[in-house]
């Protein structure tokens, strides 16, 4: 990093969101898991799962077709977010799974990890922005990619080691000893689809430079020692330190001399730290760093201080852009060594301190710093004014790491994995409490007002499960925990649910109240479903305001007389369309029980058959069955193809009872009775 940086608009920028855009080469998308400190649940939904899943509809123009779509292809993609406990959201799409994190020693999920997967491509994003508005708009930050499936790919080794990571951080999440249903079966289920990718990756081409991983995990190596580990010949002799966090005075000369070990002991050697600052209109420049960091450890080492200005020019405008990004950045001669991620420069950032953060970053190990690779890495810097004398310039010390400045404590440890369930036992919520809960809580739905209290659950017998019946249509996405603590101080805080099975989520109502011509118009359709329906939706207005009275009563919308004449042609076009839809490639049961379970599937199809033509509905829906042991199914991702056959006899048993239920001649009862026969054998 000596020598003269480029300006800022020399260096290569790039819109942070852009990076969830997937290519028609990549395929589709499979599913996502990402990790944030801070996180914003609108941020998430709207802009990055939007781009990932290829949603066209605005949520600001077209609110329903927005919501049919993002319902379409989340049911169909596993998407799940890890996210430190002080900040799960409490309103949020129950069709991604959010997984709150929280270490019982101290610190903080501190790590920015998303994982992103198509049926042909899989790209890592490890940087120092958080999932939220200000992080992906606004502030200074940097990131990586690394993407798996092109040319010249990175090491496979790196791929497993993410999913190693993320394995790590979901021990520390609850319903991690939940391996049957739920988010972490779903996620476990997901992970391991990826180790089996990464097996099948070709090595990397290992050229100028090479990555690897610095995790902080519990029990693990520091950051320091990590760099130091992956520095090979002399120790450097210069070093750069970008960070927008510093310990405070007391804590930052121990956390500068520890990192300075990582210099060589002879001959000189400098230390410089790059932090936020600005120049006032009289000159005075100001940085936000701890005056402690003036007074080096050691006689022949020189500490140097850079500012980062927060308000940069873009295009001719200048912008407020608050600097986030974390660096470190280590040299000697034409080697270097750059790391970049979510370590500030802190004890609990680094790991130097006992109840440190989880953090991940990526070092590239340079051999050339003039290599093309070398200058890009120096490039991907923010552009800093070096003070070259600090007399006079005000340091107003390190500002408050943003892992440290929890407003209110999370939600207490002993509250687990709180899961909707909806099965033959019912609608209900299953509710973990642990050991150690407050002696005096409460937990309250916006539905149902108070469910539970800590009396009530101590009288009976503190039950490790408390299992509720929910007898609201929808479940709610997340419930609320009051409580005191020692100090009788009154706190809350979300309690967020998850649900066991995506496929018992009901589906919106523009779609549960689809007519059996309404579903057949739309399984006959090339157009995307939230297209058609957004079309039906609007027919429906527009009769309505033509003034033209919609029959209600099923029965009487259709004249029945000679319905298998009138209607075999439709009917026989749907169930095509029905099998071409069941044929796309699917990635997880939660994707495969939608497609046979959800509101244009095969039972669904059956349903409007029996309630709008009975008398034709035990044949037609005999040929529905047929249909559906007719697929060529394509599993991908997590599913493997002999979960599919269990799925699909369920679903043509149900098939078979709402056939029988159906009123036929004796006839027609042998013919349906003979053809499940055959299609159950």
């Amino acid at each position: 990093m000596s020598g003269q940086r480029s300006s800022t608009s020399e260096q290569t920028r790039a819109r942070l969101l852009d990076l969830w855009t997937g290519e028609e080469a990549y395929g589709r998308p499979v599913g996502c898991v990402t990790t944030s400190f801070t996180f914003d649940a609108e941020l998430f939904e709207e802009q990055c799962l939007a781009r990932f899943l290829s949603i066209q509809s605005n949520p600001n123009e077209t609110a329903k077709a927005y919501l049919i779509e993002r319902e379409e292809k989340l049911a169909q993609c596993f998407a799940c977010v890890l996210v430190d406990s002080a900040h799960a959201a409490a309103d949020r799409s129950l069709r991604w799974h959010m997984l709150p994190v929280r270490l019982l020693g101290g610190g903080v999920l501190h790590a920015k990890l998303t994982l992103l997967v198509w049926e042909n491509f899989i790209r890592i994003l490890i940087g120092s922005a958080n999932l939220t508005e200000p992080a992906y708009r606004r502030n200074q930050e940097v990131m990586t990619a690394l993407d798996f499936g092109g040319q010249e790919n990175p090491a496979p080794e790196l791929l497993s080691e993410c999913v190693a990571f993320l394995h790590r951080v979901r021990r520390l999440a609850p319903g991690f000893d939940r391996s049957d249903v739920g988010p972490q079966a779903a996620l476990a289920s997901f992970l391991a689809s990826i180790e089996r990718r990464a097996r099948s990756l070709p090595p990397a081409d290992r050229d100028d430079a090479e990555c690897t991983l610095i995790p902080l995990v519990p029990g693990g190596d520091t950051v320091v020692q990590q760099l130091n580990a992956r520095w090979v010949g002399p120790r450097p002799d210069r070093a750069w330190v970008l960070s927008p966090f510093f310990d405070e005075d007391a804590r930052a000369g121990a956390t500068a001399a520890a990192f300075a070990a990582i210099l060589t002991t002879r001959g000189e050697r400098r230390l410089s730290f790059v932090g936020p600052g600005r120049t006032l209109p009289d000159g005075t420049v100001q940085i936000d760093a701890p005056a402690a960091l003036k007074k080096p450890s050691h006689p022949s080492l020189r500490h140097a201080f850079s500012v980062v200005e927060q308000g940069i020019e873009i295009e001719g405008i200048q912008e407020d852009r608050p600097l986030h990004a974390k660096s470190v950045w280590l040299e000697r001669d034409d080697r270097a060594l750059y790391m970049l991620g979510s370590s500030n420069f802190t004890a609990a950032g680094l790991g130097l301190h006992p109840r440190h953060n989880i953090e991940l970053n990526l070092a590239y190990t340079i051999r050339d710093r003039g290599s093309r690779f070398g200058k890009l890495c120096a490039q991907s810097w923010p552009q800093e004014h070096e003070l070259d004398n600090i007399e006079g310039v005000q340091f107003l010390g390190g500002l408050p790491d943003s892992a440290d400045s929890a407003d209110a404590p999370p939600l207490p440890a002993a509250f687990g994995l709180a899961l909707f369930c909806l099965d033959e036992r019912g609608a209900r919520l299953e509710l973990e409490i642990g050991t150690g809960a407050p002696p005096v809580f409460s937990v309250l739905s916006k539905e149902h007002g108070e469910l539970l209290d800590g009396q009530g659950w101590a009288r009976s017998g503190s039950p490790r499960t408390v299992v509720l019946p929910w007898d609201t249509k929808r479940p709610p996405s997340s419930l609320e925990v009051r409580w005191q603590d020692d100090a009788k101080s009154e706190w809350s805080a979300p309690w967020v649910v998850n649900v066991a099975d995506m496929s018992a989520l009901p589906p919106p109502d523009e779609l549960g109240s689809l007519s059996l011509s309404e579903l057949i118009e739309i399984l006959t359709s090339a157009r995307p479903l939230h297209e058609i329906v957004l079309r039906i939706l609007q027919r429906r207005e527009g009769q309505k305001s033509s003034g033209t009275l919609l029959e209600v009563d099923p029965h009487k919308k259709v004249d029945t007389s000679q319905f298998l004449l009138r209607r075999m042609r439709r009917v026989a076009q749907a169930l095509e369309g029905m099998r071409e839809r069941l044929q796309q490639p699917v990635s997880s049961l939660d994707a495969l029980r939608w497609r046979l379970r959800g509101p244009i599937g095969p039972v669904a199809l059956a349903k409007r058959l029996s309630a709008e033509d009975p008398e034709g509905a035990a044949f037609m829906i005999t040929e529905v069955a047929a249909t559906l042991r007719s697929v060529a199914w394509k599993p991908s991702g997590a599913l493997r193809p002999h979960a599919i056959d269990p799925e699909v006899t369920e679903i043509t048993r149900s098939l078979q009872d709402l056939a029988r239920q159906a009123p036929a001649p004796p006839s027609l009862v042998s013919y349906v009775t003979a053809s499940f026969e055959e299609l159950l054998s």
